[in-house]
Order: C-alpha cells, then sequence, then structure tokens
C-alpha cells in the first residue's frame, strides 16, 4: 500500500448504511418536535402552531430535494450541507466554508445539552419529584435534572465513538418507540371525546408585535429542529449505493416531516387546554397521554426520552462528522481531521461532549443559548442554497447523477430569500418568543467570528500557505491530497 493508500483509508468512513439507516437518522426530528411544540402552542395557539409548523416543514422538505442534487455531487465530501456551502461559494469567498461548519456545528452541539435537561426534567417529574436538591458551581444552580443530563450526554458520546453500528441499533430501537407518541398523537384524539376544535385558536396578536413578525419570529425557532432533516446528508459518504440511498433517505424525510408536523400538532391542540399548556409546555404531554390510554403517562415519559436519547446520538454524529469534514478541507484545525479506530471521529465528538458538559454546568438553563445556534444554523442553509445556484451557473456541464429540473432554480432562490428574512428578522426579534436576547446573538457572532481565526491558523500556522480570500477555478477543481474517501464500485453511478 502507498502512502496516499494509508492516508485514503485513514480517513475513509465504513460504507455500511442503506437509506432505511438513513431514514431512521431522521426520525429525531419528529422527536424534536415534543421538544418546541408545546411552547408554539401555549404562546400563539395551535391553529397558529400548526400553520406555522406546516410552513417551515415544506420548506424544509423542499431543501432536502434539492440537497440531493448537491450530495450526488460530492459523495465523499464529509459534512454535509456546510460542504455544500464551501464547494458552491470557494471560488468566490474561502470564508464560507468555515462559517457554514461552525454554524452548522454549534447549532447541533448546543442542543445536546437542551436535550439533556429536557430528560432530566421528564426523569424527576415522571419518578424523583421529591429530588429538589441544588448546588452552585458558581454560575448556575445545578440541580437532579443537571446530573441526568450529564449521564445520558456520556452515555450517546460512549454509543457514538464505539463505531456507527452500535449507534445505529439505539437509534432503531428509540425510533420505533418515538413512533408510539407520533402516531398516537396524530390519530387517537380525532376519535376520542377529548378532542375539540374550540381548543384550537390563533394568537398571532398576543405577543403585542405585528402579526407578520411574531409568526417570522417564530418560524425562526422552529426551523432550528425542522429544518434538521438535512442531517441524513451528513452521513451520504456512508451509505452503501450512495445516489441511490441518499436519494431516497433525504426526500423520504422530507415527505415524512410534512405529514408529522401537520398531523401530531393537530392532534395534540384539539385536546388541551392552551393556558395549561403555557404553563406547563414541557411534561403536559403526559397527562394528554394518559388521558387517552390509563397509565399511558408513563409510557409517555418512556417514548419522549427515548425520543431525546435518539436526537443526542443522532446530534452527537452529524456534529462530529461536520468537523470531521471541515478539518479535511483544511477549513479548521487538522486535529479534528482523526477518525478513531471504529472509523468514527472520536475527537470530534469529544469535543461535543467537552462543550456540552461546561454549558449544564456553567451555564445551567441551556435554553438560552438556541439564538446563538439558530443564527448560524440558518446562515449556513442560506449559504448552502446560494452554493446551490452558483454550482448551477459555474459548473453546469458537472456530473449530478441526481439533477433536478430547471424550476428547482427558482425555487432554490426563493428558498434562500425566505431562510434569510427568517434569519434576519427571527434575530432580531428573539425577545418576541422569550428564547434569547442580544447578548446570545454577540455569543452567536463569536462563534462564527472563532470559526475564521481558525481557518486562518490552519492555513497560515499548520499549512504553512499563504491566506487567500478566493480559490482560483482551477484549484476548486482539486481535491486535497490524500483526504477523499473511498468510492466504490456501486457508487459511479
Amino acid at each position: 500500500m502507498s502512502a496516499h493508500d494509508a492516508i485514503v483509508a485513514d480517513h475513509a468512513y465504513e460504507k455500511t448504511l442503506r437509506w432505511w439507516d438513513g431514514f431512521t437518522i431522521s426520525l429525531s426530528i419528529p422527536a424534536a418536535l415534543f421538544v418546541g411544540m408545546g411552547y408554539a402552542i401555549g404562546y400563539i395557539g395551535a391553529w397558529t402552531a400548526l400553520a406555522l409548523l406546516g410552513s417551515v416543514a415544506v420548506i424544509a422538505c423542499l431543501q432536502n430535494y434539492i440537497y440531493s442534487e448537491m450530495a450526488s455531487m460530492f459523495p465523499d465530501k464529509v459534512g454535509g450541507i456546510s460542504m455544500y456551502a464551501h464547494q458552491g461559494w470557494r471560488t468566490r469567498s474561502t470564508l464560507v466554508g468555515p462559517l457554514a461548519t461552525y454554524g452548522y456545528w454549534f447549532a447541533w452541539s448546543s442542543s445536546l445539552a437542551i436535550y439533556g435537561l429536557q430528560i432530566g426534567r421528564l426523569v424527576q417529574a415522571e419518578w424523583f419529584p421529591h429530588q429538589t436538591w441544588t448546588f452552585s458551581t458558581g454560575l448556575a444552580d445545578i440541580g437532579f435534572p443537571h446530573v441526568v443530563a450529564l449521564g445520558v450526554l456520556v452515555l450517546g458520546w460512549l454509543l457514538n465513538v464505539l463505531g456507527m453500528r452500535p449507534a445505529m441499533w439505539i437509534m432503531y430501537v428509540t425510533g420505533v418507540l418515538v413512533l408510539v407518541p407520533i402516531v398516537v398523537f396524530a390519530l387517537v384524539p380525532l376519535f376520542s371525546g377529548d378532542w375539540s376544535l374550540g381548543n384550537l385558536h390563533w394568537n398571532l396578536a398576543a405577543s403585542g408585535f405585528p402579526g407578520w413578525r411574531t409568526a417570522i419570529a417564530w418560524m425562526f425557532v422552529l426551523a432550528w429542529s425542522v429544518y434538521g432533516i438535512e442531517a441524513v446528508a451528513s452521513f451520504v459518504p456512508e451509505f452503501r449505493d450512495t445516489v441511490r440511498d441518499s436519494r431516497i433517505a433525504l426526500r423520504l424525510a422530507g415527505i415524512f416531516v410534512i405529514a408529522v408536523y401537520l398531523l401530531v400538532p393537530f392532534g395534540v391542540g384539539g385536546m388541551v387546554d392552551q393556558a395549561k399548556v403555557a404553563a406547563d409546555p414541557v411534561s403536559f404531554y403526559l397527562g394528554a397521554f394518559q388521558r387517552l390510554f390509563p397509565g399511558g403517562d408513563v409510557i409517555m415519559t418512556i417514548c419522549l426520552i427515548a425520543g431525546l436519547m435518539l436526537l443526542m446520538v443522532m446530534t452527537t454524529a452529524d456534529g462530529g462528522r461536520v468537523l470531521h469534514g471541515s478539518a479535511l478541507e483544511g477549513l479548521t484545525v487538522k486535529q479534528l481531521g482523526e477518525l478513531n479506530r471504529f472509523k468514527v471521529p472520536g475527537r470530534a465528538m469529544s469535543l461535543d461532549l467537552v462543550v456540552n458538559v461546561i454549558l449544564i454546568l456553567f451555564v445551567g438553563e441551556a435554553l438560552a443559548v438556541i439564538v446563538a445556534g439558530i443564527l448560524g444554523y440558518l446562515l449556513c442553509h442560506v449559504l448552502s442554497l446560494t452554493g446551490f445556484l452558483h454550482l448551477r451557473r459555474d459548473e453546469p456541464d458537472a456530473e449530478r447523477p441526481i439533477r433536478l429540473g430547471r424550476p428547482w432554480v427558482y425555487v432554490a432562490a426563493l428558498l434562500a430569500a425566505v431562510d434569510t428574512v427568517l434569519l434576519v428578522v427571527g434575530a432580531l426579534s428573539a425577545k418576541i418568543t422569550g428564547y434569547g436576547s442580544t447578548k446570545e446573538l454577540i455569543i452567536g457572532l463569536i462563534v462564527l467570528s472563532l470559526s475564521v481565526v481558525l481557518y486562518a491558523y490552519r492555513r497560515i500556522v499548520q499549512d504553512g500557505e499563504t491566506f487567500v480570500w478566493r480559490e482560483s477555478a482551477a484549484t476548486a477543481q482539486q481535491e486535497p491530497a490524500g483526504e477523499p474517501a473511498v468510492e466504490s464500485a456501486a457508487d459511479r453511478v
């Protein structure tokens, strides 16, 4: 084996996944519905929440169709849509890659603490209601939910660093469990005497702000979870039949999320009182499930915990691959560009663990950083969609095993414009939803700025090259030496 072959093999993921694995990964996103839906119903009413969730789901589905073409163009690129943004923009600006990568990574990574704390609160409410002790770390008060959150963080990290197969088996089990509340809340309430159209309300004006601004502010928050079905793209290099599996997984995930984000809010919203949901937006599901099935609160708790655990396992896997892919492309420090002996990015996923332990111990209420994460995440989508437009213009004859029709160029332009509006108006309207403030926006900007600093350090100090603002077209056509993964014969479609 030559030195070049050894490097390639060292950085290559094992191609073990099929499209149903990708779809299973995407099941984590409907699980996120149970994190944010209660807040939306409680603040703006079930009808409003249904309309906004459905709208965001449709946008997410259309985006996934566009990302399926880009996935087929770059089947060996690790990092999903952040890497597509880099490929589409690199001849215009080398800074887009690091900005997209870190904007994407921080949004996913910071959510781990949020999901862990949600699990901790559910465990406390159902089985340990008297565990109300707290202690201070000097910056935050830590209680029973925080300790549980630390435990599940470590568990999710451990499942991932041992390889993709153990993580997938956990995703299969938790994916089945999360389907239980989805199916029950989508269908059963409609045949229950507790369900009524009278429980569904429009309350866009309740915030005191113009209705259009309130709608955009909530879509900004809801997009944080719904758009996450694109995470399938981060695993494209691991699909056995790259083109076929990625096409089916990305598009099926998009269609499925539309159905879930329309049916579940309709079913849940019709059987709950808005004021009660506003008072308890996280665990009100337990009482609702109990009304449908005697003893259902325990079942619902287990299913919600399973769904959140699914989210955490997937998020760790996704975020680690994005950082790993960024290092392979020379966009961040090279130490993150290593795979462990189980052929997964152990170092990058360990960084996720450290960041979230810090959030739990020293921030306490991790929801405070959600706006900072959404800021970078939506920016990544804008850059990825406009990257698609650049690739169509700059490389019209490039190989595209999945090629969308001409109308999709206009769809991509429209989606990029919509996401830009959500980004700008939503970021400036965080006080409407209560999900953050100017401080959180500053955190987001610091994270994005740090990405540029790390990129400059990688290029100038670690690689010994001069800093360039954009790459030439000729350079962009060349792969970094030794970095691309090995493609099987089945992938050359």
